[in-house]
């Protein structure tokens, strides 16, 4: 049992996962170790042979899990449950018992991912969570559409009702779409950002997401473009400000000790020797 919070039903969502008292941003609400995983791309014949090899305690942990089709039985069962509940591991797709039973919403109040250091599963608060709160994880990126997301996430079997799928969905659906776009110009047009003193779409993106209450691994990256489009426009006291906003947003969703947390931290690192030195970057030099 875990003292953060315990499983119980949620009116039209199953089971769900809630806090048992006030639980803090940046606290580890859970580790995981996966039940078992297959390697991408997979096959169902090796979803069957992985689930065949568990001893049957652990079988019956995992036929426990939810299943669309509740009266299917033998492989098509095990299939059904795992294409319901497994989450990306790295270059793996893992099945975790625990992680599963926390539900979705696109405005989620924690994080999932993947500790390689430690291969484990990590679930950390990234807002502060009131008691008696049910923890929502996020199953589809942010940068979608309500419809969008709809299509995807059908197949876990469900549809979202969430409020940015439901009472402020149009409002939503228009941040959301233009986070897309700002993200796409920051992935593939990054040359634009040179024609202004400021990177724009990057701090643009920021302030949609923070407008849309997402506080996890989009906003990290978003603070990361910023610090980026600073140092490219040789402003380095800004990009170590937004860099070490990345590594609050680091350490908050995958804790101290994930590798993710290693590579802001060398990044906050490098911005604060060139801020001291005065030193130009590679992009400004070129």
């Amino acid at each position: 049992m875990n003292p953060l919070y315990d499983v119980r039903p949620s009116p039209g969502q199953g089971l769900g996962c809630f806090s048992t008292a006030l639980i803090p941003a940046g606290t580890l609400i859970l580790s995981e170790t996966p039940l078992f995983n297959v390697r991408e791309p997979r096959t169902n014949l090796a979803v069957t042979i992985a689930f065949s090899k568990l001893p049957s305690s652990k079988q019956s942990l995992y036929l426990e899990l939810y299943a669309q089709d509740s009266a299917a039985t033998g492989d098509t069962q095990v299939i059904d449950i795992f294409n319901s509940n497994a989450w990306q591991t790295g270059s793996r797709t893992s099945i975790c018992p625990l992680a599963a039973r926390f539900n979705h919403a696109c405005v989620p109040n924690a994080s999932f991912a993947w500790n390689s250091r430690l291969c484990r599963i990590t679930v950390y608060a990234t807002i502060a969570i009131p008691g008696d709160t049910q923890i929502y994880l996020s199953y589809e990126r942010p940068y979608q559409t309500s419809a969008q997301r709809k299509e995807k996430l059908s197949a876990y079997g469900f549809a979202c009702s969430c409020s940015a799928c439901s009472s402020i969905a149009a409002v939503s659906d228009v941040r959301r779409a233009r986070m897309a776009k700002l993200d796409a110009r920051i992935r593939f047009q990054r040359r634009q950002l040179w024609r202004s003193p400021a990177p724009m779409a990057a701090l643009e993106l920021i302030k949609l997401l923070k407008a849309e209450g997402i506080e996890g691994e989009a906003l990290g990256l978003a603070y990361h473009d910023a610090a980026t489009g600073w140092r490219r426009h040789g402003r380095l006291e800004l990009a170590t400000v937004n860099a070490v906003k990345e590594l609050e947003v680091c350490v908050m969703c995958f804790g101290q000790n994930s590798p993710c947390v290693d590579a802001s931290i060398a990044f906050l690192r490098e911005m604060k020797l060139q801020f001291a030195t005065k030193v130009p970057s590679h992009d400004e030099a070129a």
